[in-house]
Order: C-alpha cells, then structure tokens, then sequence
C-alpha cells in the first residue's frame, strides 16, 4: 500500500536533511524544520517515521544549544564600560536566543517617532534624582497623614457614562487601584497640595510634562494586598513615567516589556509606559508610590511646545453639527 502524500513529503524533507546533516548542519536544519511542520499539518502514521521526526527535533534542540554556546563564547570576558551598555548587550543576545520577547512602544493615542525603545531608564542619567529622594521621608510623612486623615484616595479607574468601558474591566470603580492627585488634568489640586508642600516643592526641580489640559498629571498611586494591574501600555510615547515608592513591602513588582523590577522605598523607578507593563502586590501589605509623568530627555523644548499644542487642538476639537 502506497504511503499517503502527507508522509510522503515527510520522508522527503527527512531524507533531504539526513544527507545534509553531516556537512552542513544549519541546511539540514531548514529541512528538518521543514518537515515537523508538514508533519503537524498532516500526523504521519508510519512509526519509523515518528521516530525519525523525534530525531530531527533532538538535532535542531542539539544545534540550537551549540549556537547559544558559540554565541556566550563570542563574547567571553568582554563587559561594556557603563551598565547601560552591558544591559543592551546581554538583551540583545537574549533575543537573538529566543528567550527575551521584543515589546515595542505600543501606546494607545500618540505615537512620537525614532524615540529609543528603552523600558526602564537609569536613576542616574537624572540630575534632579538625588534632590527628589532626598525629599522622600519628608513626603512619606506628608503621604501618611493624607492616609490617617481619611478615604480621599478614589478608584484609578472609573467608567465615564458617555465614554466606552476601559481596559481595566476588573479594575473599573474598585478601590484595589486608587489615587489621590497633587496635579489632575494639568490642574494644581489645591487642597491636597496645601497639605503636601514638601512634595510640591520636590516636584518644582523634576521636568514635569505640560501637554494641553491633560499633564501634569502626579498622584499618589496606592496598590492594595494582592492587588494586580493588567498588562497595558499608556496613551503616549513622548513622556516618562516616574515612580517615587513611598510604602513598598518587600516582593512588590513592576513588570516593563520583558524585564521585571522591584520597588524599594526612596529609589526612584523611571520607565518608558507606551510599553507594556503591569504591576503586582502579593503582600498582605499597603504599597503607595508617588507617580509623575516627565518629559523624555530626547524632545527639545520647541518639540515639547508642539506636542502640547497638538493636545491642545485634540481637546479643542468640535466636529461640525449636520448641515
């Protein structure tokens, strides 16, 4: 009996490779590559040939281990002068691996481009990062009497009636996520700020973003025990946003692209939010940062003023009424 078609392009692509295999690896690879994939489109029955498909996924797994080693050796003993450089190094090198996912800026509203794709910047490329965390106890203090005064700290995400649900479903309206503002809306919150003048004060040194009516935006941002925000990315790439961790047990995360990051209390976290991100509280405890959104050290000042007015004729817009 004739051996179905399915199978019969198997053995081929089989037969092809093992010809290849002692001569020339990475071509024999393509093959047998090649011939798992027509053999997951058409299960060959044939048990001789399951054992040879079984073969050919040993000698990929064997060549794939020989090219990370190849790669690892390439590189042996040659470290990169700043942390920045070793980072982007040993990145690049996991992707090529196939261990590191590539995440790229994804944000939601606005995209700015030729901007780096970083997802975390480094507390010292910042020169008003010692004078905020210097200031760090005395804002702690502030945040603290905000807490023991009372419940002004309102759900992060709350449903709008003319507007559809947003990507935090399980989120929307619940406390586990709240904020109390300094700024909303580009707006001076006056209450909140006569009772925090430290903060206000720190916050004079830290390039804060004015865009339109919409930033700054600075709030006190307050995850609850074992609370968890949902992988998203934020509405612009143009901006940066800072973390200040102000109460932060031990084990809480943030998670930018692929790297993972935990907050310690009074060291600030910058990271770029157009990425995908998300945030997780497995403690039993309280964490509050004090959130910020900056300008990217990239833009100049006349593309900081444009991008402002872009936003600013976005929320000026009124479409025509119907002749």
């Amino acid at each position: 009996m004739s051996s179905a078609p399915g199978q019969t392009n198997v053995q081929a692509l089989l037969d092809r490779a093992d010809a290849l295999a002692a001569n020339d690896a990475r071509a024999a690879m393509t093959f047998y590559q090649a011939a798992l994939q027509t053999a997951q489109a058409t299960p060959p029955a044939d048990p001789q040939v399951l054992e040879r498909l079984h073969s050919a996924q040993a000698f990929i797994a064997g060549r794939a281990l020989e090219f990370e080693q190849s790669l690892d050796q390439a590189l042996a003993g040659f470290v990169p002068d700043d942390a920045q450089g070793n980072s982007r190094l040993t990145h690049a090198l996991e992707m090529l691996k196939g261990t590191r996912t590539i995440y790229p800026q994804e944000p939601s509203v606005f995209y700015y481009p030729y901007l780096s794709q970083r997802q975390f910047f480094e507390r010292d490329e910042f020169e008003w990062v010692p004078a905020l965390e210097a200031a760090a106890p005395a804002i702690r203090a502030e945040l603290l009497a905000l807490v023991e005064d009372g419940p002004d700290f309102q759900p992060y995400v709350v449903d709008e009636p003319n507007r559809p649900h947003r990507q935090f479903a399980h989120l929307n309206n619940d406390r586990s996520w709240s904020a109390l503002y300094l700024w909303n809306d580009s707006k001076l919150v006056e209450d909140v700020a006569r009772r925090c003048p430290n903060t206000v004060a720190a916050l004079e040194r830290v390039p804060l973003t004015h865009i339109g009516a919409r930033t700054p935006s600075v709030l006190f941002s307050r995850l609850e025990p074992g609370a968890h925000i949902p992988a998203h990315a934020g509405m612009l790439n143009c901006r940066l946003i800072g973390h200040l961790p102000l109460v932060v047990p031990p084990g809480c995360t943030l998670r930018v692209g692929n790297e993972t990051r935990e907050w310690e209390q009074g060291k600030t976290l910058i990271f770029d939010d157009s990425i995908e991100h998300e945030a997780r509280n497995p403690t039993g405890e309280l964490r509050v940062v004090l959130l910020f959104d900056l300008w990217r050290p990239e833009l100049s000042p006349a593309e900081q003023t444009a991008i402002s007015n872009i936003f600013s004729a976005i929320d000026q817009f009124q479409p025509l009424p119907d002749a």
